[in-house]
C-alpha cells in the first residue's frame, strides 16, 4: 500500500487510472465537482478511459446497516439526546436561539463528537413554523414554542433528533398540534416494517394528520436513512420507490408549521429489524406538550 498526498487531485486520479489501463469508470455524479471532472477529462484525453456518471450504485449497500454500524449509531444518538436534555436545563428565558445553539455544539464537540451531523437547529415562537430555519438572534421568551433539531457524528455516524418544547404555560391550541404531531409519529411508527414500501408509511402520517385538519401545514416527507451522511437512502416521502429493509436506520419525523403562529416537529431514529422495530432514541418524547 502506497500513501500518496497531494492537492493535485486530479493529477493522482488521472495518473493511476492510465497507469490501471481502465476502460470505464465510473464517478459519483451527485458529489463530482463539474471543474473536477473537466480537470479530470482533461488529463485523460487521448486514453481509452470513458468516465461514466452514475448514482444509486453504492446509496442502496449503504442504507441496510450490520450490526457495528448500529452501534456506532446508537453512540451518536446518546451523544443527540443527551445534548437535549443538557440544553433544557441551560436554557434561560431571554437567550437568544443562537445562544442556546451553540450551547448545544459546545456540548457536542466536548462530550463525544467528532462533528456535528448538521449544524444545531434552534426556532422560537413564530420562527418554529420554518421547518430548517437557522438559529437567530432572536430572544426566546415565555409562550413561545420551540424546536430543537441535533445531531453529532460518532465514529464516522451520524444521529438526527428534533423535539418542540414550549416555555411556560402552554395554550390549548399549541396543545393541539404537539398531540397531533406525536399521535402521527405513532402512526409513521405503526406502518413502519421491513418489506413496506416507504410511500405508505408517509402515507399513514399523513393521514393521521389529514384527520386532524392539519394536513396542508405538513411541509415535507415523514423520514429518511441516517447513516454515514445524516439524509442518506431510503426516502420516506409521497415520491418515494424505496421499499424497507431489516437493517435501515431510518427517522419518523412529522411536523406542522403554522405561519405567524409556530411550527411542531418530533423526531426519532429506528432501527428495522426482520420481525420487529427498534427506537433509538432516548430523548423524552411525551404524549403532552413539554413545558420548560
Amino acid at each position: 500500500l502506497k500513501l500518496s498526498i497531494t492537492r493535485r487531485y486530479h493529477r493522482s486520479v488521472a495518473h493511476w487510472l492510465k497507469r490501471g489501463r481502465w476502460r470505464q469508470v465510473g464517478f459519483e455524479s451527485r458529489y463530482c465537482t463539474v471543474s473536477f471532472l473537466d480537470a479530470l477529462r482533461e488529463r485523460l484525453k487521448g486514453t481509452a478511459t470513458r468516465l461514466v456518471g452514475v448514482t444509486d450504485v453504492v446509496e442502496p449497500l449503504r442504507a441496510v446497516k450490520d450490526e457495528p454500524e448500529v452501534d456506532r449509531i446508537r453512540q451518536a444518538v446518546a451523544l443527540a439526546d443527551a445534548a437535549f436534555e443538557y440544553a433544557l436545563k441551560v436554557f434561560r428565558v431571554g437567550m437568544t436561539e443562537k445562544e442556546l445553539a451553540w450551547e448545544i455544539e459546545a456540548f457536542l464537540r466536548t462530550h463525544g463528537a467528532d462533528a456535528m451531523a448538521f449544524p444545531p437547529i434552534v426556532v422560537a415562537g413564530e420562527r418554529s413554523a420554518l421547518p430548517h430555519g437557522q438559529p437567530s438572534d432572536r430572544p426566546i421568551r415565555k409562550g413561545d414554542l420551540v424546536t430543537f433539531d441535533l445531531g453529532a457524528s460518532v465514529n464516522g455516524y451520524c444521529s438526527d433528533l428534533t423535539r418542540t418544547v414550549v416555555i411556560g404555560r402552554p395554550t390549548s391550541e399549541q396543545q393541539r398540534f404537539y398531540r397531533a404531531v406525536w399521535e402521527a409519529q405513532r402512526r409513521g411508527v405503526e406502518a413502519l416494517r421491513s418489506g413496506v414500501k416507504a410511500r405508505h408509511v408517509h402515507s399513514a402520517v399523513r393521514n393521521a394528520l389529514k384527520a386532524q385538519g392539519l394536513e396542508r401545514f405538513f411541509l415535507h416527507g415523514t423520514g429518511h436513512g441516517v447513516g454515514l451522511e445524516v439524509h442518506e437512502a431510503p426516502a420516506i416521502g409521497q415520491q418515494s420507490q424505496d421499499v424497507l429493509k431489516a437493517g435501515m436506520v431510518v427517522t419518523i419525523e412529522p411536523g406542522v408549521y403554522i405561519p405567524k403562529v409556530g411550527g411542531v416537529r418530533t423526531e426519532d431514529l429506528f432501527w428495522l429489524k426482520e420481525k420487529s422495530v427498534e427506537v433509538l432514541s432516548r430523548a423524552p418524547n411525551p404524549p403532552k406538550l413539554l413545558s420548560v
